[in-house]
Protein backbone atom coordinates (compact mmCIF):
# COMPACT_ATOMS: atom_id res chain seq x y z
CA UNK A 1 0.00 0.00 0.00
CA UNK A 2 1.29 3.69 -0.86
CA UNK A 3 1.94 6.06 2.51
CA UNK A 4 0.05 8.77 3.01
CA UNK A 5 2.64 9.66 5.77
CA UNK A 6 6.36 9.29 6.44
CA UNK A 7 6.98 10.35 10.60
CA UNK A 8 10.83 10.63 11.13
CA UNK A 9 11.60 10.06 15.12
CA UNK A 10 14.74 11.05 16.57
CA UNK A 11 15.43 8.42 19.62
CA UNK A 12 19.10 8.97 20.80
CA UNK A 13 18.69 7.38 23.57
CA UNK A 14 14.93 7.81 25.23
CA UNK A 15 14.32 4.57 26.34
CA UNK A 16 12.17 6.74 29.14
CA UNK A 17 9.62 8.16 26.33
CA UNK A 18 10.11 6.34 23.23
CA UNK A 19 6.91 3.58 23.93
CA UNK A 20 4.34 6.59 24.89
CA UNK A 21 5.63 8.56 21.48
CA UNK A 22 4.87 5.32 19.31
CA UNK A 23 1.96 4.51 21.17
CA UNK A 24 0.64 7.75 20.70
CA UNK A 25 0.68 7.46 16.86
CA UNK A 26 0.18 3.90 16.51
CA UNK A 27 -3.58 4.19 16.21
CA UNK A 28 -6.46 2.07 14.20
CA UNK A 29 -6.31 2.76 10.36
CA UNK A 30 -2.69 3.45 9.82
CA UNK A 31 -1.39 0.73 6.62
CA UNK A 32 -0.58 3.90 5.11
CA UNK A 33 1.70 5.33 7.47
CA UNK A 34 5.04 5.00 8.13
CA UNK A 35 7.19 5.01 10.72
CA UNK A 36 11.15 5.46 10.61
CA UNK A 37 12.94 5.51 14.00
CA UNK A 38 16.57 6.53 13.61
CA UNK A 39 18.44 5.23 16.55
CA UNK A 40 21.38 8.00 16.31
CA UNK A 41 23.98 5.49 17.63
CA UNK A 42 22.43 5.51 21.03
CA UNK A 43 23.41 3.32 23.82
CA UNK A 44 20.50 2.59 25.61
CA UNK A 45 17.32 0.60 25.80
CA UNK A 46 15.88 2.38 22.72
CA UNK A 47 16.65 0.00 19.97
CA UNK A 48 15.44 -2.74 21.71
CA UNK A 49 11.61 -1.46 22.46
CA UNK A 50 11.50 -0.37 19.04
CA UNK A 51 12.04 -3.59 17.65
CA UNK A 52 9.32 -5.15 19.57
CA UNK A 53 7.11 -2.32 17.84
CA UNK A 54 8.84 -3.47 14.35
CA UNK A 55 7.73 -6.82 15.28
CA UNK A 56 4.19 -5.75 15.34
CA UNK A 57 3.79 -3.53 12.35
CA UNK A 58 6.12 -4.90 10.30
CA UNK A 59 5.33 -2.89 7.32
CA UNK A 60 4.52 0.49 9.50
CA UNK A 61 7.67 0.95 12.02
CA UNK A 62 11.12 0.50 10.89
CA UNK A 63 14.02 0.74 13.23
CA UNK A 64 16.82 2.34 11.11
CA UNK A 65 20.67 2.06 12.70
CA UNK A 66 23.40 5.18 11.81
CA UNK A 67 26.16 5.82 13.35
CA UNK A 68 25.82 9.05 15.79
CA UNK A 69 25.07 12.67 13.47
CA UNK A 70 23.04 14.89 15.50
CA UNK A 71 19.72 15.66 14.89
CA UNK A 72 20.46 16.60 10.90
CA UNK A 73 21.80 13.88 9.81
CA UNK A 74 18.04 11.76 11.52
CA UNK A 75 16.11 14.32 9.27
CA UNK A 76 18.52 13.85 6.07
CA UNK A 77 18.54 9.86 6.06
CA UNK A 78 14.73 9.76 6.69
CA UNK A 79 13.86 12.08 3.78
CA UNK A 80 15.92 9.39 1.76
CA UNK A 81 14.05 6.62 3.23
CA UNK A 82 10.59 8.17 2.75
CA UNK A 83 8.15 6.89 0.92
CA UNK A 84 5.00 8.91 2.34
CA UNK A 85 3.68 11.53 0.07
CA UNK A 86 4.15 13.94 3.20
CA UNK A 87 6.58 13.93 5.79
CA UNK A 88 6.70 14.84 9.45
CA UNK A 89 9.26 14.86 12.54
CA UNK A 90 8.84 13.85 15.78
CA UNK A 91 11.34 14.05 18.44
CA UNK A 92 11.70 10.48 20.30
CA UNK A 93 10.80 12.43 24.06
CA UNK A 94 7.71 13.82 22.61
CA UNK A 95 4.55 12.69 21.43
CA UNK A 96 1.72 13.41 19.24
CA UNK A 97 -1.95 14.55 20.09
CA UNK A 98 -3.58 10.96 19.53
CA UNK A 99 -7.48 12.45 18.25
CA UNK A 100 -6.20 15.49 16.76
CA UNK A 101 -3.55 13.49 14.71
CA UNK A 102 -6.24 10.92 13.37
CA UNK A 103 -8.36 14.00 12.43
CA UNK A 104 -4.71 15.32 10.47
CA UNK A 105 -4.20 11.41 8.87
CA UNK A 106 -7.99 12.05 7.16
CA UNK A 107 -7.02 15.69 6.33
CA UNK A 108 -3.93 14.34 4.15
CA UNK A 109 -5.83 11.65 2.68
CA UNK A 110 -8.29 14.30 1.66
CA UNK A 111 -6.14 17.11 0.29
CA UNK A 112 -3.05 17.92 -1.88
CA UNK A 113 -0.99 20.26 -0.15
CA UNK A 114 2.47 21.61 0.34
CA UNK A 115 2.56 22.49 3.44
CA UNK A 116 0.42 21.56 6.73
CA UNK A 117 0.32 23.65 9.66
CA UNK A 118 -0.66 22.78 12.92
CA UNK A 119 -0.26 25.07 16.35
CA UNK A 120 1.92 22.69 19.48
CA UNK A 121 1.30 22.10 22.91
CA UNK A 122 4.11 22.57 25.10
CA UNK A 123 4.44 20.30 28.15
CA UNK A 124 6.36 21.59 31.35
CA UNK A 125 8.39 18.27 32.17
CA UNK A 126 7.50 17.01 35.62
CA UNK A 127 4.87 19.67 36.38
CA UNK A 128 1.00 19.84 35.35
CA UNK A 129 1.60 22.42 33.17
CA UNK A 130 0.89 23.01 29.56
CA UNK A 131 0.85 25.94 27.33
CA UNK A 132 -0.87 25.75 23.50
CA UNK A 133 1.21 27.95 20.89
CA UNK A 134 -1.03 29.29 17.82
CA UNK A 135 0.91 31.43 15.07
CA UNK A 136 -1.96 32.22 13.40
CA UNK A 137 -5.61 33.73 14.11
CA UNK A 138 -8.61 31.28 14.63
CA UNK A 139 -10.07 32.79 11.60
CA UNK A 140 -7.13 32.05 9.76
CA UNK A 141 -8.18 28.49 8.38
CA UNK A 142 -7.89 26.43 5.46
CA UNK A 143 -5.38 26.74 1.97
CA UNK A 144 -3.87 29.59 1.47
CA UNK A 145 -1.10 30.72 -1.34
CA UNK A 146 1.87 31.03 0.77
CA UNK A 147 2.94 34.71 -0.08
CA UNK A 148 -0.50 35.45 0.79
CA UNK A 149 -0.47 34.51 4.16
CA UNK A 150 2.94 33.80 5.39
CA UNK A 151 3.23 37.27 7.21
CA UNK A 152 -0.08 37.18 9.19
CA UNK A 153 2.12 34.73 11.12
CA UNK A 154 2.72 35.93 14.72
CA UNK A 155 5.90 34.70 14.47
CA UNK A 156 8.25 32.50 12.68
CA UNK A 157 6.63 29.22 12.15
CA UNK A 158 8.81 26.27 13.81
CA UNK A 159 9.90 22.38 12.70
CA UNK A 160 7.21 21.37 15.27
CA UNK A 161 4.58 23.19 13.86
CA UNK A 162 5.03 22.32 10.10
CA UNK A 163 4.27 18.87 8.16
CA UNK A 164 5.76 19.19 4.33
CA UNK A 165 4.71 17.24 1.06
CA UNK A 166 8.26 15.21 0.94
CA UNK A 167 8.54 16.00 -2.94
CA UNK A 168 8.72 19.84 -1.41
CA UNK A 169 11.68 18.29 1.00
CA UNK A 170 13.18 17.16 -2.08
CA UNK A 171 12.91 19.82 -4.55
CA UNK A 172 14.73 22.22 -2.09
CA UNK A 173 17.35 19.76 -1.69
CA UNK A 174 17.28 20.07 2.32
CA UNK A 175 19.97 18.80 3.79
CA UNK A 176 20.53 19.82 7.15
CA UNK A 177 24.21 20.25 9.04
CA UNK A 178 25.27 17.41 10.61
CA UNK A 179 26.66 16.93 14.29
CA UNK A 180 25.26 19.98 14.95
CA UNK A 181 22.26 21.50 17.40
CA UNK A 182 19.54 23.57 16.72
CA UNK A 183 19.16 22.42 12.45
CA UNK A 184 15.61 22.33 13.40
CA UNK A 185 15.93 26.24 12.16
CA UNK A 186 17.10 25.02 8.76
CA UNK A 187 14.30 22.31 8.52
CA UNK A 188 11.36 24.77 9.56
CA UNK A 189 12.43 27.68 6.88
CA UNK A 190 14.78 26.89 4.19
CA UNK A 191 11.94 24.46 2.19
CA UNK A 192 9.00 26.97 2.88
CA UNK A 193 10.24 29.04 -0.19
CA UNK A 194 9.69 25.65 -2.50
CA UNK A 195 6.29 25.17 -1.33
CA UNK A 196 3.39 27.13 -2.88
CA UNK A 197 0.47 26.54 -0.48
CA UNK A 198 -0.16 26.10 2.99
CA UNK A 199 -3.20 24.75 4.77
CA UNK A 200 -3.49 26.02 8.18
CA UNK A 201 -5.20 24.13 10.71
CA UNK A 202 -6.00 24.66 14.91
CA UNK A 203 -5.42 21.14 15.91
CA UNK A 204 -2.53 21.06 18.08
CA UNK A 205 -0.57 17.80 17.22
CA UNK A 206 2.77 18.28 18.33
CA UNK A 207 3.25 17.83 21.87
CA UNK A 208 6.32 19.14 23.07
CA UNK A 209 8.30 17.92 25.98
CA UNK A 210 10.42 20.87 27.77
CA UNK A 211 12.20 21.16 30.89
CA UNK A 212 15.15 18.21 30.40
CA UNK A 213 18.04 18.93 31.38
CA UNK A 214 19.77 17.48 28.49
CA UNK A 215 17.53 19.61 25.59
CA UNK A 216 18.74 21.84 23.60
CA UNK A 217 17.36 24.69 25.18
CA UNK A 218 18.22 24.57 28.20
CA UNK A 219 20.65 27.12 29.50
CA UNK A 220 23.54 24.18 29.63
CA UNK A 221 22.87 23.27 26.13
CA UNK A 222 23.22 27.17 25.57
CA UNK A 223 26.86 27.23 26.71
CA UNK A 224 27.85 23.53 25.21
CA UNK A 225 26.68 24.48 21.76
CA UNK A 226 26.68 28.08 21.36
CA UNK A 227 28.98 28.13 18.49
CA UNK A 228 26.53 25.82 16.33
CA UNK A 229 23.90 28.41 16.73
CA UNK A 230 26.16 30.54 15.08
CA UNK A 231 27.23 28.37 12.12
CA UNK A 232 23.33 27.57 11.79
CA UNK A 233 23.26 31.56 11.38
CA UNK A 234 25.23 31.71 8.77
CA UNK A 235 22.94 29.23 6.53
CA UNK A 236 20.43 31.32 7.10
CA UNK A 237 22.44 34.24 5.72
CA UNK A 238 24.10 32.63 2.69
CA UNK A 239 20.44 31.04 2.40
CA UNK A 240 18.98 34.46 1.91
CA UNK A 241 21.43 35.98 -0.52
CA UNK A 242 21.70 32.99 -2.80
CA UNK A 243 17.13 32.97 -2.97
CA UNK A 244 16.39 36.68 -2.32
CA UNK A 245 16.41 37.62 -6.05
CA UNK A 246 13.57 34.65 -6.61
CA UNK A 247 11.38 35.34 -3.53
CA UNK A 248 7.96 37.30 -3.94
CA UNK A 249 8.20 40.39 -2.09
CA UNK A 250 6.03 38.80 1.26
CA UNK A 251 8.24 35.44 1.34
CA UNK A 252 11.49 37.08 0.74
CA UNK A 253 10.39 39.62 4.07
CA UNK A 254 9.63 36.68 5.63
CA UNK A 255 12.79 35.10 5.04
CA UNK A 256 14.31 38.29 6.46
CA UNK A 257 12.66 38.39 9.53
CA UNK A 258 13.20 35.38 10.19
CA UNK A 259 17.32 35.62 8.98
CA UNK A 260 17.82 38.72 11.66
CA UNK A 261 15.92 37.42 14.20
CA UNK A 262 17.76 34.29 14.68
CA UNK A 263 21.21 36.05 14.24
CA UNK A 264 20.25 38.72 16.39
CA UNK A 265 19.41 35.69 19.11
CA UNK A 266 22.76 33.70 18.36
CA UNK A 267 24.42 36.81 20.28
CA UNK A 268 22.06 38.10 22.40
CA UNK A 269 20.96 34.76 24.10
CA UNK A 270 23.48 31.93 23.19
CA UNK A 271 26.92 33.67 23.83
CA UNK A 272 25.52 36.17 26.56
CA UNK A 273 25.12 32.58 28.51
CA UNK A 274 28.76 31.52 27.78
CA UNK A 275 31.03 32.77 31.02
CA UNK A 276 32.02 36.18 30.14
CA UNK A 277 35.88 36.35 28.54
CA UNK A 278 37.97 38.12 26.43
CA UNK A 279 37.70 34.90 24.10
CA UNK A 280 34.37 34.70 24.04
CA UNK A 281 34.14 38.64 23.22
CA UNK A 282 36.47 38.67 20.33
CA UNK A 283 34.36 35.69 18.68
CA UNK A 284 30.78 37.46 18.92
CA UNK A 285 33.10 40.40 17.62
CA UNK A 286 34.27 38.10 14.42
CA UNK A 287 30.78 36.84 14.21
CA UNK A 288 29.04 39.89 14.10
CA UNK A 289 31.73 41.24 11.17
CA UNK A 290 31.13 38.17 9.39
CA UNK A 291 27.54 39.05 8.51
CA UNK A 292 27.96 42.56 8.13
CA UNK A 293 30.20 41.08 5.06
CA UNK A 294 27.78 38.84 3.68
CA UNK A 295 24.71 40.98 4.08
CA UNK A 296 25.08 44.68 5.13
CA UNK A 297 21.05 44.86 6.02
CA UNK A 298 20.92 41.89 8.18
CA UNK A 299 23.53 43.39 9.94
CA UNK A 300 21.45 46.67 10.26
CA UNK A 301 18.17 44.58 11.00
CA UNK A 302 20.34 42.93 13.58
CA UNK A 303 20.95 46.02 15.70
CA UNK A 304 17.58 47.27 14.91
CA UNK A 305 16.65 43.99 16.51
CA UNK A 306 18.49 43.99 19.72
CA UNK A 307 19.08 46.64 22.36
CA UNK A 308 22.42 44.05 23.59
CA UNK A 309 24.07 43.89 19.99
CA UNK A 310 23.20 47.89 19.74
CA UNK A 311 25.16 48.33 23.09
CA UNK A 312 28.21 45.90 21.92
CA UNK A 313 28.49 48.17 19.05
CA UNK A 314 27.88 51.05 20.24
CA UNK A 315 30.57 50.69 22.74
CA UNK A 316 33.16 48.98 20.35
CA UNK A 317 32.83 45.97 22.16
CA UNK A 318 33.69 47.11 25.73
CA UNK A 319 34.52 43.96 28.10
CA UNK A 320 33.47 45.13 30.88
CA UNK A 321 29.42 46.05 29.39
CA UNK A 322 29.90 42.75 27.34
CA UNK A 323 30.80 40.71 31.12
CA UNK A 324 28.02 43.18 32.44
CA UNK A 325 25.40 42.08 29.71
CA UNK A 326 26.36 38.62 30.22
CA UNK A 327 25.43 37.98 33.68
CA UNK A 328 22.39 39.98 33.37
CA UNK A 329 21.25 37.95 30.45
CA UNK A 330 21.92 34.44 32.08
CA UNK A 331 19.80 35.60 35.34
CA UNK A 332 17.10 36.31 32.73
CA UNK A 333 16.87 33.45 31.38
CA UNK A 334 17.70 30.90 33.93
CA UNK A 335 14.20 32.70 35.46
CA UNK A 336 12.61 32.16 32.23
CA UNK A 337 13.33 28.48 32.09
CA UNK A 338 12.27 27.77 35.77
Amino acid sequence: MSKVLTISIAAYNVEKYIENTLKSILIDDIEDLEILVEDDGGTDGTANIVKQYEKEYPDIVKLIHKENGGYGSTINKSIELARGKYFKQLDGDDWYNTENFKKILMVLRENDVDIVYSPIIEHKDGKNEERYIDYFEENINGIYNIEDIINKSKDALTMHTLLYKTEVLKKCKLKLLEKCFYTDTQYAMFPIASAKNILITHLPIYMYRIGLAEQSISVNSHRKHYKEHARVSMTMVEYYNMHEQNLDSNLKKYIFNYTKTYVANSIARFYMVVKPSQKCLNEIKEFDNRIMNENLLIYDAVGKHSKIVRILRKTKYNFFVYMVLSILKTISIKKEQK
